[in-house]
């Protein structure tokens, strides 16, 4: 009969729980830190995300009235029509201009679905957040790459293409409004306070991952004895906290959008517009879920259950070819994993380092607990049950 698992004293205990339990929150907070900082201080991924949201219909279509409010705002259509017709038909020039400005609706969203107009939006999302992301780390980008201060998304090139397609390009740039055709992104009197808000995130965004991986060790280390089930309880915690983010983009989302847009028929585009630029979120809490899924199934198959040694009987003879041909097959497998797993799970260079370090050094430990238990591979005749008795030590 192995020894009994150690019993953790009441205080090691409180202090276990206490570094789970504080872990697990940090961990969420830092899911979210992590998302906004990838998210909204990352040229690339709000570029991309804004190549999105123009192929979304309803966002495209909302897109096509402010564009053509834009437009109309500074050109007198019905002055345009008259001077191109003859006098004798000028009186009809108000019909026409109405029958125009009904009818550019459709084809200004046609224009937005042309590949010329999705590369323009990018453009100038990519120029908008450049300048964006250079202000709240308090570099100077001169006046011409803000209006008045405030930072702006200048829909004015695309305005132009418009009129030029629509026949008005003289008229809008002889009546054009400055600031026609911006969408403000940030204020100036806000800036202070977002140039503090990004440096505080920049910090938390590596400080508290760091110490939710610290915490999550300590609290598995100090668990003698009962280190298994611990790694057992640090997976459900992943998962639970992906479920939780899922759970929030979508409540949240609704809420927002909620308080934000008063007008009903433009919700759907908001929602759309919410869901999109919250796509990395969702990848994010799906890495969770995933790792979190392997963390349980590794806890369970190093656990005394039947199946689990069952599973280390079959796998005994594998290991005990030696760590070349394990580590081949691990790196096959984590290979596959980083290719097809969640996109914001672990992509980047150090979180690539860190998911190699949990995966290879778990690997290693289970191979050393199988060949402890099953000596050079050789299959154990004993029965199932008398192996399931002699396998809690592997939960030290």
């Amino acid at each position: 009969m192995a020894a009994q698992p150690e019993r953790m004293s009441g205080r090691r205990k409180a202090v276990v729980w206490t570094l789970f339990g504080l872990a697990t929150l940090l961990l969420l907070v830092s899911s979210l830190t992590v998302w906004t900082k990838r998210q909204f201080l990352n040229t690339d991924a709000w570029t991309q995300s804004s190549a999105k949201l123009l192929a979304n219909d309803q966002i495209r279509s909302a897109l096509s009235v402010k564009l053509s409010n834009a437009l109309y705002e500074n050109v007198d259509v019905t002055d345009a029509v008259r001077q191109r017709l003859p006098e004798q038909a000028r009186a009809a020039a108000p019909v026409i201009a109405a029958a125009l400005q009904n009818g550019s609706g459709r084809a200004i969203d046609t224009f937005l679905a042309t590949p010329a107009a999705q590369n323009l939006w990018e453009e100038l999302n990519r120029r908008m957040h450049a300048t964006l992301v250079s202000v709240l780390e308090g570099k100077d980008v001169g006046a011409l790459e803000t209006a008045n201060g405030d930072i702006v998304l200048n829909l004015q090139p695309m305005v132009k293409t418009l009129a030029q397609r629509l026949g008005f390009a003289d008229q809008l740039a002889e009546h054009a409004r400055p600031g026609a055709g911006q969408i403000v992104i940030l204020r100036s009197d806000q800036l202070a306070n977002a140039q503090h808000a990004v440096k505080v995130l920049r910090a938390l965004s590596i400080f508290l991952l760091l110490v939710v991986l610290l915490f999550y060790a300590l609290a598995i280390y100090l668990a003698r004895g009962r280190r298994r089930a611990m790694l057992e309880y640090t997976g459900a915690a992943l998962v639970v906290v992906g479920l939780l983010l899922l759970i929030a983009r979508r409540l949240l989302g609704n809420a927002i959008i909620e308080s934000i847009v008063s007008t009903t028929s433009s919700r759907p585009a908001a929602n759309a517009a919410w869901l999109i630029a919250t796509d990395m979120l969702r990848d994010i809490a799906l890495g969770l879920i995933v790792y979190g899924l392997l963390f349980l199934v590794g806890g369970i198959l190093a656990g005394p259950s039947r199946a689990a040694t069952w599973v280390r009987r079959e796998v005994a003879p594998v290991f005990a070819h030696g760590w070349v041909v394990v580590y081949g097959i691990g790196l096959a497998i984590f290979l596959l994993l980083i290719a097809f797993g969640p996109e914001a799970g672990g992509r980047r260079l150090i979180g690539v380092l860190v998911l190699a370090a949990l995966f290879f050094s778990g690997l290693e430990v289970y191979r050393r607990i199988t060949l402890r238990e099953f000596p050079q591979g050789e299959a154990a005749e004993t029965p199932p049950a008398e192996a399931e008795q002699s396998a809690p030590v592997l939960g030290n």
